[in-house]
């Protein structure tokens, strides 16, 4: 193959790459956004629902039996996020050496063959959220499984472990506690309704500030995870770039040296003819 189709060949796989590299950036910049426009009202909904933990005073929940530790890993399904899902896996492992051995749930099955690696086999394995809308789906089924197995007394404490976000491609992996729901101590008694049970209210509370503790966390996954994949995505298409103006280069060079080829290749065919017919002088 000539050295003019071999550089024709890697413009083309470049630029296929570079056309990917843009719509995965364009993606990613479309669910950051999404993910980081609902956090102040997911956030003041959540103090507000914290009022009302009160009601939990005297409540069965703190003297439920205990149970083994669990452990919600929020990882990543998708690539182009660097270390992002080795960061909390180590993260994860770490907490986990500190509790002993208990359920591990774990969101987004790339972390799947590093928990291998440590000897660690997920008890669940879902698939992690790649949008805003993907939560509910997932959160619904999961804090109710959650509260059956710490009411059953299978679960003790749960721990989250997930992505803080810190800015555009800047994250820290953090531990959110979960469960037991505890009331606030600052917080006085709220007066429970005549026409609702306490039990019933109780439950309610407890389940509704679990979801959006949760929600609020995985929003903050979602937007380190999307916010680390927009970084990598644009250190990729400059990369790309620079590849791409390089072979050009190369080709163009490549074209030059291939015209000054032919027209020597000309020239002495020229010469060489004059030779024959004696018109050389």
């Amino acid at each position: 193959m000539s050295r003019e189709r071999v550089l024709q060949r890697r413009l083309r796989t470049l630029g296929t790459l570079e056309e990917t590299v843009a719509a995965l950036r364009s993606l990613s910049a479309q669910h950051f956004r999404a993910a980081r426009a609902p956090l102040a009202d997911v956030r003041a909904y959540r103090d507000e629902v914290q009022r009302f933990l009160a009601v939990l005073e005297a409540s069965p929940e703190a003297s439920l039996p205990g149970g083994p530790v669990g452990i919600v890993l929020v990882a990543a399904d998708l690539g182009l996020v660097g270390d992002y899902t080795a960061r909390l896996v180590q993260e994860s492992l770490t907490l986990r050496a500190e509790c002993g051995p208990g359920p591990l749930v774990c969101l987004g099955r790339r972390a799947v063959s590093a928990l291998a690696s440590a000897g660690v086999q997920p008890t669940s394995v879902q698939p992690a959220p790649t949008s805003v809308a993907g939560l509910t789906g997932l959160l619904l089924p999961l804090v109710d499984t959650l509260l059956a197995l710490r009411r059953e007394g299978e679960l003790g404490a749960l721990w989250l472990v997930a992505a803080r976000f810190e800015g555009a491609g800047e994250y820290t992996p953090v531990r959110v506690p979960v469960l037991p729901v505890v009331a606030p101590a600052d917080r006085p008694p709220v007066a429970i309704s005549p026409y609702c049970g306490a039990e019933h209210l109780r439950a309610v509370v407890v389940r509704e500030y679990l979801y959006v503790s949760l929600f609020e966390t995985l929003l903050e996954a979602l937007a380190s995870e999307h916010g680390k994949r927009l970084v990598t995505t644009e250190s990729a298409r400059s990369w790309l770039e620079d590849r791409i103006g390089a072979t050009r280069r190369l080709a163009a060079a490549n074209r030059r040296e291939i015209s000054t080829q032919e027209v020597l290749e000309v020239v002495v065919a020229t010469r060489a003819a004059q030779r024959v017919t004696g018109n050389v002088s």
